[in-house]
This record gives structure tokens, sequence and C-alpha cells, in this order.
């Protein structure tokens, strides 16, 4: 019986092989690490007539200045047909997404102020009060001394609230106005910056608020805003931190043609002085909000818009070294030009490159601009109405031909006026 039931089993394991061997001959799979993706090589475009460094950087979406140094080109204006040229492609980095920050509040203490007392305040408990802030067991407050406190783990209706940040529109584009609005139930002051800058908020009704000009230059991403709010009544410190989303405007590109008699003020310190003089107009800040509801735009009946706000420019097929920070308007000189909305002139007088200029300022970092006017119809200081007019079209200055360009800036920053003829939270009906 053993002989018979060995060779049942030899049988047996013979049976299995022959059913397995085509899985155990077959040659093991071993996972492979895949190669890295070569960076590729630029392309390489050969002149063709009639070709410009600027048609070709735009073709490609690339600039002068790249083409020009991957080339080692010494005259931009010389290149010859079926020359080579390397064409590098601008990539642009990306804005890396900020770690978020959670909400802290911290509280200076008062004589006479216990850790029961807080810790019931503040929906926490003395334990946690002594964790966060390393406390010893035994050792009293001292007035004077600033707690952190923990987030409440047993919130009841007398737990202060940290306030609600409000920003429309979200996400925001480039170019566009962010209307920053800070809620709360207590009487708070307000510090902040965004985008490199420091915020000037305004206390209005519960809370404050500001205006953001977000410039049309700023990479798409997400930007951090940093808030340190101080309660007036308590006088608790609450440091809280929101990620903005600032996403791509749509901007196209054009090469301005300068006629020869005007080139001369391209001159870079005829630009330079009058941008200074312009700036320090715009820095002014007024102190009253002279603006509510929409703004109307500066003239009547058919738009015609010949520049768009935000265009990248060249200028007589140089390289895109700037961007327009308004919007052209069409129209024959000596068409009337309106105030859109009330405020101060704070400048009105004939530029070089501007021509004649005229400044608004509507209050609390908002302004309205317009250049290259043939005349100018009010003076420094005066407070213009909404819908009064305030010079005539021209064709003055750095300009090809009889227009209006109108111009918004918030605390310096232009943004696109036409945002503000049709946005419902620039109204003060939030």
């Amino acid at each position: 019986m053993r002989n018979g039931q060995c060779l049942n089993r030899r049988s047996l394991i013979f049976q299995l092989l022959i059913l397995l061997a085509p899985f155990l001959l077959a040659a093991p799979v071993l996972a492979q690490t895949p190669e890295p993706t070569a960076t590729p090589e630029p392309p390489v475009y050969v002149v063709q007539p009639g070709d410009t460094l600027y048609t070709i950087a735009q073709r490609f979406g690339s600039t002068v200045e790249a083409i020009v140094a991957a080339n080692d080109i010494a005259n931009p204006s010389l290149i010859s047909v079926g020359q080579k040229l390397i064409i590098p492609i601008n990539q642009p980095e990306p804005v890396p997404t900020p770690e978020p920050h959670p909400n802290r509040r911290f509280h200076r203490v008062r004589p006479g102020e216990t850790l029961p007392g807080l810790a019931f305040r503040y929906g926490t408990t003395v334990w946690l009060l002594r964790e966060t802030n390393d406390l010893p067991r035994t050792a009293p407050l001292r007035p004077g001394q600033e707690l952190t406190i923990p987030p409440p783990t047993a919130p009841h209706r007398g737990v202060p609230a940290f306030p609600q940040v409000i920003a429309r529109p979200l996400p925001v584009a480039q170019g566009q106005t962010l209307f920053l609005t800070i809620s709360s139930t207590a009487e708070i002051t307000v510090r902040a910056a965004f985008l490199g800058r420091d915020l000037v908020f305004v206390n209005e009704g519960e809370g404050a608020w500001t205006l953001v000009g977000v410039d049309a230059l700023t990479p798409p991403g997400g930007y951090p805003l940093s808030l340190t709010i101080t309660e007036t009544v308590g006088g608790d410190r609450l440091t809280m931190q929101e990620t903005l989303t600032v996403t791509k405007g749509d901007f196209s590109t054009y090469n301005v043609v300068i006629p020869a008699d005007r080139r001369g003020l391209l001159d870079p310190a005829i630009v330079r002085a009058e941008r200074r003089k312009v700036n320090a107009a715009f820095a002014g800040i007024g102190r009253k909000r002279l603006w509510q509801g929409a703004f109307d735009p500066p003239l009547r009946g058919e738009l015609r818009i010949t520049a768009p706000f935000g265009q990248r420019r060249s200028y007589n097929g140089g390289p895109v070294a700037s961007y327009h920070s308004g919007c052209d308007l069409g129209a024959d000189t000596g068409t009337p030009v309106y105030a859109p909305m009330t405020g101060t002139v704070v400048l009105a007088e004939p530029l070089q490159v501007r021509g004649n200029a005229l400044i608004l300022d509507h209050g609390w970092g908002l302004f309205t601009a317009f250049w290259h006017l043939s005349q100018i119809d009010v003076t420094v200081g005066q407070v213009v109405g909404k819908g009064q007019p305030v010079g005539l079209v021209g064709n003055t200055g750095l300009s090809t031909g009889p227009h209006l360009h109108w111009e918004m800036r918030v605390y310096g920053v232009p943004v696109d006026p036409w945002q503000w003829t049709r946005q419902w939270a620039m109204t003060n009906d939030r």
C-alpha cells in the first residue's frame, strides 16, 4: 500500500509541475525605473522675409531680450533672412502655495485675573492654558504677562470669536481691485500685508475694510494675507492668515509705432522725471471717501475701446517692457470728458509724455486719471461732482492719434477701470 501511495503522490506532483511549467519557466518581469524626462531643446527658427525680433518673440511666447541673449546678437535691429535663431521659451516659476497658519489669540493679563477665570472666558481648561504657555503649576499670573490662548474645547455663547475675512471677488484676476472686509462684533484695529504691501484699513460700522489693487504683472498663484487684529476693548491680539488666489488676466500684446516727431519722449530721463511727479500725486490718501456705488464711463454715447487695460506693449518693435496702465477710448478731439465719480482735483497740468493730464482723488487710495487731453477745465483743489465736465479729448504728449487714456489706481497700483463700472461689491451696500 505504501508503494502505491508513493506512486500516486509522485504522479500528482508530476501533473502539477506540468500545469505550472509555463509560469515557472517564464522569465521574471522586473520593475524598471523610468528614464528621467529629458529637458526639451529650445526650438530653432529660420528668419523669414519681414521678420523682426519682436514678431518672432510674440510668435513663440518669448521676449526680445531672451532671444538676443541666447544668440549673442549685437544689434537687435539687424537680423538677416535665413539666419538661424535659438528661441528660448519663457517658463514662469510657479508661485508656491503658502503653508496654512492657525489663527492665534494672545491675551495680556490684567490685575486680578486668574487661570480659572480666563479658562472659562475662552472656553478652555486651566490645564491647556498651563501646557500651551509652559506655566509652572504653582506660579501665579503676573499683570502684563502675555498668554497664548488655545482653541476652545468647551465653547459657550460668551467665548469671543475670530473676525470673519471677506474678499471679493475671489479668486481675483491680475489687474483687478480686491475689496477686503474684516467683519467683527468687537471694535478692532487691523494691520495687514498682501502681495508685499502694507494695507490701509478704514474702520466703518462693524469691522474694517480696505481696497487692494492687484498689479497686472503679479504671477498667478496663491498668496498669504497676513493680519494682526487688536480688539480695542479687551486688548486681545489676534494673528490670522488667509490664502487668496490670483488668476491670470486675458491680456494681448501690441507693438506701438511712435511717430518720428515724438520718439524723443521715450527718453528714459523724461519718463523717470514725469513718473515721479505723477506717482507723488497718486501717493496722497484723501481721508474722506467721495465715492459710492458704480462709476460712470468718462465719455457719453457709444464707447470705442482702442487699447484695453493690461495690454502688453512694445514700442517701435523693441522689447515688451511694459503694459497699458489704463483703457484708451477712441474719440474726436474736443469730445467732452466727464468725471466718472465725485473727486478732488490733485493734478491738472501739461506733461511731456502724458500730455495735458488730470488726476481726481476719490478718497481712501482711489484715483481716476486722464491723459492726452486737448483742454483741462478744472483746477487743483477743486471738488467736482459725478458727471461734471472736466476737459476735452485730445492728442497731446506721447500719443498716436486723438483718444482718451482713462486710468484708475488703488493705492498707486493701476487697475482695470471697467471693473468699477459694474462691480456691485464696490458700493456702500455691502
